[in-house]
C-alpha cells in the first residue's frame, strides 16, 4: 500500500509535547510520505487526499473525516473503539485498525498492583502511616491464588503470562476458546459459575460490546467465592457498578479495583467513593510514556503487513464491534 499523504489527529496538548518525536517516528518509517497535523478540524484543509487517517476516537473525528476528499485507512490510537458506532461516517467503506495491545505492560502492571494492593493490604498501611499507630496484621500472597481473567486478549494475555510469574493458577475466558494461551486454563461461558466459586482475584479485560455490556451483574458476582478481589481494567459498562457495591456490602467481594467506570468522571453522589474496600482510580491502567510510540509503531507494522500483501495484524471487527 503506497502512503504518499498521511494526516495525524491529536489532542492539541498531545501534539505540544510530542510533535518533534512523532514526526521523526513516522519520517524514518514513511520517509517519502507527508504528514499533515491537526487538533482540530479547522486545521484539516478542505478537499485533502489522504492514504491513512492517524487519530484518537475523537469526537470531531467526523467533522474532519467531511472535509478529506477522499482516505482509505483509519488507524486508531486506541485499542476500544467502542465510540466511533454512533459517529456519523461509513464503518464499511475504509480499513479500519486499531492499536490493539499497546495497553498491555501498563494494564497488566495495573492489574497485579491492584491485586498486591488487597493481598498485602497497603491501603490500610497507608492510612496507618498517616497516624503515630502500630498495628500488625497478618498479608496475603498471590501465589497459588486463582486468578480468572474475562477477556483474553493481547492484555490479558500478558497477564495471564505474569501472573503465572507469581505462582498464580490461572484460568481464562475468550471468545474464541482455539486460541489457547500456554500455562492459562481455557474456559467457557458455561463454566463461568462453577470456576468462579473457586476464585480469587477475578480480573475484567474485555471490550465493551453488545455481548459484553452488563455482564458483569449480580449473578455473576454471586457465583464468586466469598471474599474474592474483583479489579476492573475493561471498560465502563462491562462491570454493573449496583452489582459491586451490593457484592461489597454481602461480603461476596472483599474488595474492588475500579478503574472504568460507566458515567467519567464518576460522580460524586456515587456510593463507591470512601469506601475502604473499594481502590478507586480515573481510567489510568494504560496510560504510559510510551503509548503513542508504541501506537504509531503499531500502525507502521499494519502498513508494513498490507504492503507484502498481507492481511492488516490488527483490524477492527465491525461484526463484532471492536
Amino acid at each position: 500500500m503506497p502512503m504518499e499523504t498521511l494526516l495525524v489527529l491529536q489532542h492539541e496538548a498531545v501534539l505540544a509535547r510530542q510533535r518533534e518525536a512523532l514526526l521523526a517516528q513516522l519520517a524514518e518509517g514513511l520517509p517519502e510520505a507527508r504528514v499533515v497535523l491537526a487538533s482540530h478540524p479547522g486545521e484539516v484543509p478542505e478537499g485533502l487526499r489522504v492514504d491513512a487517517v492517524i487519530t484518537p476516537t475523537l469526537p470531531w473525528l467526523p467533522e474532519a473525516l467531511s472535509r478529506l476528499g477522499a482516505y482509505a485507512w483509519i488507524h486508531f490510537l486506541s485499542s476500544g473503539v467502542e465510540t466511533i458506532w454512533a459517529m456519523p461516517f461509513d464503518k464499511r467503506r475504509v480499513l479500519m485498525t486499531r492499536s490493539a495491545g499497546v495497553h498491555a505492560p501498563a494494564m497488566s502492571e495495573f492489574a497485579l498492583g491492584a491485586m498486591l494492593y488487597f493481598a498485602k493490604r497497603l491501603g490500610r498501611w497507608t492510612r496507618q502511616s498517616a497516624t503515630p499507630h502500630w498495628r500488625r496484621e497478618w498479608l496475603g500472597e498471590l501465589t497459588d491464588a486463582r486468578l480468572t481473567i474475562l477477556g483474553m486478549g493481547r492484555v490479558g494475555s500478558l497477564l495471564a503470562e505474569r501472573a503465572r510469574v507469581f505462582g498464580m493458577q490461572v484460568q481464562g475466558l475468550r471468545r474464541h476458546a482455539e486460541h489457547a494461551t500456554p500455562g492459562v486454563t481455557p474456559l467457557t461461558r458455561t463454566r463461568l459459575p462453577e470456576v468462579l466459586a473457586d476464585t480469587d482475584y477475578l480480573v475484567v479485560c474485555l471490550p465493551l460490546t453488545d455481548e459484553t455490556r452488563g455482564l458483569v451483574d449480580d449473578g455473576l458476582l454471586e457465583s464468586l467465592r466469598p471474599g474474592a478481589v474483583l479489579v476492573d481494567i475493561s471498560r465502563g459498562g462491562v462491570v454493573g457498578e449496583t452489582a459491586v457495591i451490593k457484592a461489597l456490602e454481602t461480603g461476596r467481594l472483599s474488595g474492588a479495583a475500579l478503574d472504568v467506570f460507566e458515567h467519567e468522571p464518576l460522580p460524586a453522589g456515587s456510593r463507591l467513593w470512601g469506601r475502604e474496600d473499594v481502590l478507586l482510580t480515573p481510567h489510568v491502567s494504560g496510560t504510559t510514556p510510551f503509548y503513542l510510540e508504541r501506537a504509531v509503531a503499531l500502525f507502521l507494522d499494519n502498513h508494513r503487513a498490507l504492503a507484502a500483501g498481507q492481511a492488516p495484524l490488527t483490524p477492527v471487527d465491525v461484526e463484532a464491534g471492536y
